[in-house]
């Protein structure tokens, strides 16, 4: 894994990246120039889920590469920001539960999934997922049911194991809007 650094045009923020091998952004941190954070592991209010969808060449001049250790101090901070959400996400959803969500992205770790409760996403094998349904069901707002299976401590996130799409997209009406 490498570690990126971007500093963007006046008023973007700094934009901070975690990279495999190939340059896919595995985590994603901005800080915005009034001192908020935006990271990938969470829904943001207007910027969804931020994460750089095409591979970053670490090469161009604009990326700075930082140590992990930088990179890691700035990504425990959000989560210690966030951990009251986590301990109540933990809580709602207990290993082997049956929980139902719908997709929400597709991230280079998997499917994430709503789980219906505010700050709760759940992840999934998106090989697993796909397996046998229609191409169409593979996207945002489609009903997943799976078995809580773990947590995923680094992004705040329950880990789905046996997840089956139903067919159906949720409602607008059912997300509380």
């Amino acid at each position: 894994m490498r570690f990126l650094k971007d500093v963007q045009d006046t008023g973007m923020g700094t934009w901070y990246f975690e990279i495999d091998n190939n340059g896919t952004a595995c985590r994603q941190i901005v800080v915005n120039e009034d001192g908020s954070c935006i990271t990938s592991n969470r829904k943001h209010d207007s910027d969804h889920f931020m994460l750089a969808e095409h591979p970053l060449d670490p090469e161009e001049p604009y990326y700075t590469e930082i140590s992990q250790a930088a990179f890691e101090e700035l990504w425990m901070e959000q989560l210690q920001a966030g951990m009251e959400d986590w301990y109540r996400t933990q809580r709602l959803f207990p290993v082997g539960a049956r929980v139902e969500g719908f997709i929400e992205a597709f991230f280079p770790q998997g499917t994430l999934i709503n789980l219906l409760e505010p700050r709760a996403v759940g992840l999934t094998d998106t090989s697993v997922l796909k397996a046998g349904v229609p191409a169409e069901w593979l996207y945002p707002r489609y009903r997943v049911i799976a078995e809580v299976s773990g947590y995923d401590e680094v992004n705040q996130w329950v880990l789905l194991a046996h997840a089956e799409l139903l067919g159906s997209q949720l409602d607008e009406s059912e997300l509380g809007k």
